[in-house]
């Protein structure tokens, strides 16, 4: 019994003398002071993207700057989506103006034919009404501040990388923080306040931002960059025109061909009724006119052709009566003559534009905005 206590107790003071020796070392676990500075530097960051977010989205209005070619382009945008400026795209630049609740676009005539929107209608360098939802991002919807502040938070997850913060000094001697690499970049501003300077396209959509260009450098407009902002609108609108309406395509069909020719003048009118038809809604609903062009070729024997020309606006679906004159020399001598006509029409859908109208609107919010 002895020889079994004994054992026993032997067998405790043991299990006693392991439990003892584990004992912490100082210095030897925990985290280090590297480990600690640089966490600190990681917080130091995210509060500076997040203080430079959070302005952005107050904002009343933004300028984007691109250079593309060497030349600079400049897109401006308030918070409610109202915007004019040129973007880059594609290589190329497609000029917009969103105000009043409509959406305008003005490119060349190779960019209509890449994108098949222009079908049979030449646009060329026309100001054209459409939804902004045919382009890689609707710029006037997504690059307003608060959907740009938005957008580029929720790309955040994907550029807090593990790690000491990469810093960098602008041109102009800003440091800035970097956050991702290329071709999503973000920058913000390591000093107080801190604000966003520029981002990629990317960081808003992986697929369709790289066809903006690699990075826009961003500035918030106030006083009187806001005010420069809402006289250089209203230009912009004045300038829009007639715009064709994207969405919508027209035809027209003549009937009723009838050709007068005046005995001993040498004039001959031809009068005809136009009827249209449309395919397609005009954007946002807005009311929409079909222009009309009419041409009349007018030939008679040994006098040769003559052409005229005449235009007019319709509703859709509804018929208009157009005539146009030519006038033949004739000859000194008396003599009689077949004439024949052939009339042509052709249609296109242009947006009923009220740019006074417009024009208001935009006054009212920029009054909202302060400019």
């Amino acid at each position: 019994m002895r020889a079994g206590r004994g054992t026993a107790v032997a067998v405790l003071l043991l299990g006693g003398l392991l439990a003892g020796c584990q004992v912490a070392v100082p210095g030897s676990a925990g985290v280090s002071a590297a480990d600690r500075q640089t966490a600190e530097r990681r917080a130091e960051q995210r509060t500076a993207v997040d203080a430079a977010l959070t302005a952005l989205g107050q904002a009343p209005a933004v300028a984007l700057k691109a250079t593309v070619k060497g030349a600079e382009q400049q897109f401006r945008v308030t918070r409610g989506g109202t915007a004019t400026g040129g973007l880059p795209l594609e290589g190329g630049i497609v000029q917009v103006t969103a105000a009043g609740g409509q959406f305008y676009l003005q490119a060349d005539a190779d960019y209509w034919k890449a994108h098949a929107i222009d079908e049979g209608t030449q646009f060329g360098t026309s100001w054209v009404r459409s939804l902004g939802s045919e382009l890689p991002l609707d710029p006037a919807a997504r690059f307003a501040p608060a959907a740009l502040a938005d957008g580029l938070r929720k790309a955040l997850p994907g550029l807090d990388r593990l790690g000491e913060p990469v810093k960098q000094k602008l041109a102009d001697g800003t440091e800035v923080y970097q956050l991702g690499a290329a071709p999503s970049v973000l920058r913000v501003t390591a000093a107080k306040p801190n604000r966003v300077v520029s981002f990629a396209p990317a960081l808003l959509d992986p697929q369709a931002g790289p066809k903006y260009g690699a990075e826009f450098q961003v500035a918030a407009l106030t006083g009187d960059a806001l005010k420069t902002f809402h006289t250089d609108l209203d230009t912009a609108v004045g300038a829009l025109g007639s715009p064709f309406e994207g969405l919508v395509q027209a035809s027209a069909v003549v009937t009723n061909d009838k050709l007068d020719c005046k005995d001993f003048v040498g004039s001959c009118t031809t009068t005809v009724d136009v009827s249209t038809s449309v395919v397609g809604s005009p954007a946002g609903g807005e009311k929409s006119v079909v222009h009309i062009n009419l041409s009349v070729e007018v030939s008679a024997d040994s006098l040769g052709a003559q052409t005229c020309t005449a235009a007019a606006d319709a509703e859709p679906y509804a018929t208009v009566k157009m005539s146009c004159t030519v006038k033949f020399k004739l000859p000194n001598k008396t003599a009689s003559y077949q004439v024949l006509s052939k009339p042509n029409a052709t249609a296109e859908v242009r947006a009923a534009l009220d740019a006074n109208a417009v024009k208001q609107k935009v006054a009212a919010e920029f009054a909202g905005l302060g400019g």
